[in-house]
């Protein structure tokens, strides 16, 4: 495959803040993309120490197929007899910072717009006069240099309804205004309306989180998360509400191995990936394959240290100089033994891809690479096929995203758009 030319694929370097979505942003013209298309469980079952861990009666049983378990089901493949079985994970209390021990004011900030410019904004974006007088109250408002600074009040922002929010929103998103209006959080489907339901939850902070919800692509978004947690009395509900908004679906996967089951077709499918060592695994697929009835292996054993490492975990709360840890460098660094942080920089990103990848139809290979494109040809997301309709993936950069396995589809209803994001595969020329 020829090298993809500048002028037909192009990196932003816009960088991911702390958001759940990707930080660099690769823009593919549909010239470029021609190029780029020529250039788990009945018996033993075995969890990792960091997921059994005071708790091995419980999971024993993770991956018993039960038609009674919705969130359990299984699907034979190239590569075995999968299991999966739906969970959820929360960030750590531990792991929560400054923002609920003293939540920060909102803030909007509209660099280089004088107040008239700002009204002007406001007006193109859905917010009647009333609204515009009411958002910049001279109290609310400031001058910093040519910058407008806007602490809109919590009055203002519960007055808007659901479709003024969604409208405006939209409008100020990408311009650097606030980060949550630029990264909200996401709960696809009905996601939303578990955390309404939740019981840990005072029912007054609920009622403040449904008055700041509006929907976009079909799913339901946050983007006062500030005024939000400003308006929760004390830190336990604050605590509590952080922890709810940070749940994330993901995948517990596994593989059953059976006394007629062929490890050598397994070695051929999992056995391809830098730095998974098949060999190393072997023994304890011939040792459940002798029991009477077989046995489980977690798909945890089957990835590279980097992902096995990182699995169902949540990244330390960052501090000013971290490595930007985002979707695309955990894609491109999965199955380094060390992480390459060459992948932060969109050029050498950009180069390695034109190099050593090519497009394919429909991903089959563990190891090829999943791509979320919007509508104007920018890959928003990265992450690495698994199998079935797996994936490992982070979404975005942020410590509040976790590393995990998710559903292709699920995956794509975290990255809601209109139209629909476009999905391409791509696999590595080695492979």
């Amino acid at each position: 495959m020829e090298a993809v030319q500048n002028d037909m694929v192009r990196m932003s370097k816009t960088r991911e803040r702390e958001s759940g979505k990707a930080a660099n942003i690769f823009q593919f013209s549909l010239a470029g993309l021609v190029v780029f298309s020529v250039a788990l469980l009945a018996g033993s079952s075995l969890i990792t120490d960091k997921l059994a861990a005071g708790h091995p009666a419980e999971l024993r049983d993770s991956f018993t197929l039960d038609r009674r378990d919705a969130s359990l089901s299984g699907h034979v493949g190239p590569w075995g007899d999968l299991r999966t079985r739906d969970i959820e994970l929360e960030r750590p209390t531990e792991y929560l910072t400054d923002e609920v021990n003293h939540p920060p004011v909102e803030t909007w900030i509209f660099k280089g717009q004088s107040i008239d410019a700002v009204k002007l904004l406001l007006a193109r974006n859905g917010l009647s006069p009333a609204q515009i007088t009411d958002a910049l109250a001279p109290a609310n408002v400031s001058q910093t240099g040519s910058d407008t600074v806007l602490r809109p009040s919590e009055s203002f922002l519960v007055s808007l309804n659901a479709a003024t929010r969604q409208k405006l929103y939209a409008g100020l998103s990408g311009l650097g205004i606030n980060l949550y209006i630029d990264y909200p959080f996401i709960y696809p489907g009905h996601k939303i309306d578990s955390i309404y339901a939740d019981a840990t939850l005072h029912p007054d902070d609920v009622a403040l989180l449904k008055k700041l919800i509006y929907t976009s692509g079909g799913s339901g978004q946050l983007s006062d998360y500030e005024a939000l947690l400003a308006g929760i009395p004390t830190l336990e509900r604050r605590v509590a509400m952080t922890r709810a908004l940070s749940r994330q679906s993901a995948v517990l996967a596994g593989l059953f191995i059976r006394p007629d089951t062929d490890i050598d077709k397994l070695a051929y499918y999992w056995g391809n990936v830098p730095n998974v060592r098949f060999t190393d695994i072997r023994p304890l697929m011939e040792a459940l394959k002798a029991l009477p009835e077989g046995g489980s292996i977690n798909l945890i054993f089957l990835l590279p240290p980097f992902a096995r490492d990182r699995l169902y975990t949540f990244p330390l709360p960052s501090v000013p100089g971290d490595t930007v840890k985002d979707c695309h460098w955990t894609t491109f660094n999965f199955s380094n033994e060390t992480p390459d942080n060459r992948f932060n920089n969109p050029d050498y990103a950009l180069k390695y891809i034109n190099e050593n990848y090519y497009q394919i139809a429909e991903p089959s290979r563990y190891g090829d690479i999943v791509l979320l494109l919007n509508s104007r040809q920018e890959v928003k997301h990265s992450a690495v096929f698994l199998a079935d309709d797996l994936v490992f993936t982070k979404n975005g950069s942020n410590y509040r995203q976790p590393w995990m396995i998710m559903r292709i589809a699920d995956l794509l209803a975290t990255y809601p758009a209109s139209p629909p994001m476009q999905v391409v595969y791509i696999r590595k020329k080695s492979n």
